[in-house]
């Protein structure tokens, strides 16, 4: 599965001080414009970091895991 919309949520948090501050501090309707699926949002909104490379660790983490899950190679 390819997560285009995580990566643009990345790319964004990093142009945009405004959005990387307010996707930090989870502003409610900080992710209202990008189509996410319901487990991609969940994935989103349980990141605990502070820093943006925290969140980005955490996030690539998840995708990983998400991706290895999908192709049977990991298992929970």
């Amino acid at each position: 599965m390819a997560h285009e919309i995580l990566q643009a949520i990345v790319g964004s948090a990093l142009v945009d001080s405004s959005f990387r501050h307010n996707l930090l501090n989870k502003t409610p309707d900080t992710l209202r414009s990008f189509d996410l699926t319901p487990e991609e949002l969940n994935a989103i909104t349980s990141i605990k970091a502070k820093t943006f490379q925290g969140f980005a660790q955490e996030l690539q983490g998840w995708i990983t895991r998400h991706e290895l899950a999908d192709s049977g190679q990991f298992r929970y």
